[in-house]
């Protein structure tokens, strides 16, 4: 059994005293811990405080945390949030690496590369930051040096919806353009997970006339940003944060779909910047949450998954920060509906785009959904 500590900070000046204390309480020596902070509050202290004690640290900034267990319920914005395990450090491996210039399918290609590289055989937890990352090449380009059936979960760093800048951090390193990789043995730690969205699709079917990867520049020929504004109803200065909520649903050859969602907006051009690849000639429709059927379809699959599967050590949920703008207090109910059915804790926090497995049992990128991995130990 993975044996874990929680606890949660809201001011810098916090940190060493409530890690002290933790270290006091537990039962176990700490080998490894999450975290996921508000880039309202300072990483580098949270860093050292870590390396000092020599425990390694997965990290990435947020758009709000959350944290539950026995003793707490924690769904909150700027703070940091960390739980602290004893999985044994010859089970993990953590990879941090910048991104530079880098093509985001090239970097890809580079982080698909390390993995083969791992002395064994591995399921993969990721963070990336940057905001001009293109989530979908990213994953294509694992994949394309590993293979369809690799297990990876995870998702893009936040940064409180500001759309500034966004960090992954070990306790060594801080990338503000990069990722951070957690390597786990799968003969030793099992992960699984689910991936579900409910977003629908509104409106007419329009076409992307020209894009670049994840750069949208016209729809039906018209400048992105304007169709933007025009469907939507919003002014320049309310985008991306408003189309967060209602992205583009990509209506895929194969009969499935993908949602992309605005991260930046180039107003010189009147393009826009999205989440993932978003390829030209595709057809597409703006799409938004029909409310309280998102839980139920969240809710639903968290039930199929728990007759799979009852058995649970830890949880680390990666949920959009569009399911909190457009659910509200309900986003509560699916975040807690883990916890409470496998009585087991979560840590997690609200993305800009999340990364699991889709129906065909792949990996792939997505937007506006709730990606949630379960970690188990075989001992």
């Amino acid at each position: 059994m993975i044996k874990s500590y929680s606890f949660t900070y809201s001011s810098t000046d916090e940190i060493s005293i409530k890690l002290n204390n933790a270290l006091k309480d537990m039962d176990f020596k700490p080998t490894l811990a999450f975290c996921f902070i508000s880039v309202d509050m300072q990483i580098k202290p949270l860093m050292k405080e870590f390396d000092n004690n020599g425990i390694k640290l997965f990290g990435a900034s947020s758009c709000g945390e959350f944290l539950l267990d026995d003793k707490q319920e924690i769904i909150s914005e700027k703070s940091a949030v960390i739980t602290l395990t004893d999985i044994p450090e010859d089970n993990f491996d953590i990879i941090c690496k910048a991104r530079g210039d880098e093509d985001s399918k090239i970097f890809g290609n580079a982080l698909g590369d390390r993995i083969n590289k791992c002395k064994y055989d591995a399921s993969v937890i990721i963070a990336a930051s940057g905001l001009t990352l293109d989530g979908q090449a990213l994953v294509e380009g694992i994949i394309e040096k590993n293979s369809e059936d690799l297990i990876m979960y995870g998702g893009l760093a936040g940064d409180d919806s500001m759309f500034e800048g966004t960090y992954v951090f070990t306790e060594k390193e801080i990338l503000e353009n990069g990722s951070a990789m957690l390597l786990l043995n799968k003969d030793k730690i099992h992960i699984s997970g689910i991936a579900s969205s409910g977003w629908i699709g509104l409106g007419a079917d329009l076409k992307v006339t020209k894009s670049e990867n994840n750069i949208v520049y016209t729809i039906d020929d018209k400048p992105a940003l304007d169709v933007y504004k025009s469907y939507l109803s919003v002014t320049d200065e309310e985008l991306p944060a408003i189309g967060v909520e209602f992205p583009l649903m990509i209506k895929r050859q194969n009969g499935q779909s993908a949602l992309r969602a605005v991260v930046g907006i180039d107003r010189d051009e009147r393009s826009l910047i999205f989440a993932g690849s978003v390829p030209e000639n595709s057809i597409v429709t703006f799409s938004s949450s029909p409310g309280f059927e998102v839980v139920q379809t969240t809710t639903s699959k968290l039930e199929g998954f728990y007759k799979e599967d009852s058995e649970a050590d830890l949880f680390i949920l990666f949920s959009c920060m569009a399911r909190h703008l457009a659910l509200g207090p309900m986003v509560n109910q699916e975040i807690k509906y883990a916890s409470e059915t496998w009585k087991a804790p979560i840590i997690g926090f609200f993305t800009y785009g999340e990364i699991g497995m889709n129906s065909s049992n792949n990996c792939d990128f997505f937007n506006q959904t709730y990606t949630l991995v379960k970690l188990k130990s075989k001992n």
